[in-house]
């Protein structure tokens, strides 16, 4: 009976590895986290193609695709899964270096250009039900397997649902948003009231246009005019206009940096701001800067002013590296759980559920203050 026993366990166990357990909590340290289970390695894929973009300058890989092999590298040194990778670069007329036979196949739509994908030969002839579709769009313009959209739209919602609908409020985007309408839209389905709205220009003076916005030039213009009727030199403090309480700035973490500082010089009044980062740039958000305190924000863990694992400390902060990092943790999840349950990933990007076709995407807000970053 005994050797029943341990015929069974051994059964059991093989083919599965395992990687160092880390706890797992929801300190600011630990947003970011390796999964805590064993895998199979025997039902991994054995055979991967990675399509991706062509469009970038010279030789090098796109940031998504390496923070993939970044990934792959730290499996293949923990638990020696070193699947076999084919790297196929992508353009509307040739597809080279293609092999159909694979295990499974992951689309990269990292890419500014639609027509690459829509008009590619490569993915016509996939096996949909073996492909993983990662795209930083939020569509479906292609049908997969599977999917992984990841975008700045859940943290738009998530940082507009925190704001209250008592509050009066502006929202102001830039030239490379332009996304105010939609925005406004979004508030006002929620019974939110929207007082003002603008566009910056970096050519703009931003105090001017705050000036403008809290209507301090009208406040002036009266001082001048009672000083004339009352033949008198009138001093005093411009006021601003109090029925705004909450500013929305839709721009650049750069632009920013520069806006708040100026909307704070000119009001007299407590504001909230909401900053929702465009994701245009790789800026990543530094601990130490004083002129976003008391701001509220949005983005993916990886962007955040956190301290990065040591499994993450040389690897390069941006987004498209995040996505790709993650993609590779999906497969290992996805195909290789020794147990079918339910299991939310602390990724670089979010929190990952897996379980389902899509990969859902649970975002972050933070407000950063004096002592750090708060997450809301």
């Amino acid at each position: 009976m005994k050797n029943k026993i341990l015929i069974l366990l051994i059964f059991v166990t093989s083919g599965c590895s395992s990687i160092p357990r880390l706890t797992q909590n929801d300190s600011i340290d630990t947003l970011i986290q390796k999964p805590d289970l064993n895998y199979k390695t025997n039902s991994l894929p054995k055979v991967i193609n990675i399509f991706y973009s062509n469009e970038r300058e010279g030789y090098k890989l796109p940031d998504e695709v390496q923070g993939f092999l970044e990934n792959y590298y730290f499996y293949k040194l923990k638990i020696q899964y070193q699947p076999k990778l084919t790297l196929i670069s992508l353009d509307s007329k040739s597809c080279n270096n293609q092999n159909n036979i694979s295990d499974l196949n992951i689309i990269f739509d990292i890419s500014h250009n639609q027509e690459i994908f829509s008009a590619s030969p490569c993915l016509k002839t996939l096996t949909k039900s073996k492909t993983l579709f990662v795209s930083n769009k939020d569509n479906d313009a292609l049908s997969f397997g599977s999917y992984f959209f990841i975008s700045r739209k859940k943290e738009e919602e998530k940082l507009l649902n925190l704001i209250s609908s008592k509050n009066n409020i502006a929202v102001i985007d830039s030239t490379k948003t332009l996304d105010a309408p939609k925005i406004i839209q979004y508030l006002v389905d929620q019974d939110k009231t929207v007082a003002e709205q603008r566009t910056y220009s970096n050519k703009q003076n931003s105090q001017n246009m705050f000036s403008e916005v809290l209507m301090v030039d009208r406040s002036k213009e009266r001082l001048r005019k009672l000083s004339r009727r009352l033949s008198l030199e009138i001093s005093g403090n411009p006021r601003t206009r109090k029925d705004i309480d909450t500013f929305v700035l839709s721009v650049g973490l750069d632009t920013a940096r520069n806006l708040k500082p100026a909307l704070e010089y000119i009001t007299e009044n407590e504001l909230e701001i909401f900053i929702l980062n465009n994701w245009e740039s790789n800026i990543a958000y530094d601990a130490s800067d004083k002129d976003l305190i008391g701001s509220i924000n949005s983005d993916i863990p990886f962007m955040m002013p956190i301290k990065a694992p040591d499994f993450l400390k040389s690897s390069k902060r941006t987004r498209e590296f995040a996505i790709g990092y993650d993609t590779f943790e999906i497969i290992m999840l996805k195909y290789g759980r020794s147990m079918p349950r339910n299991f939310e990933y602390k990724g670089l990007t979010g929190k990952l559920d897996i379980s389902g076709q899509i990969i859902s995407r649970k975002p972050y807000v933070f407000k950063i203050t004096n002592e750090g970053i708060k997450i809301l």
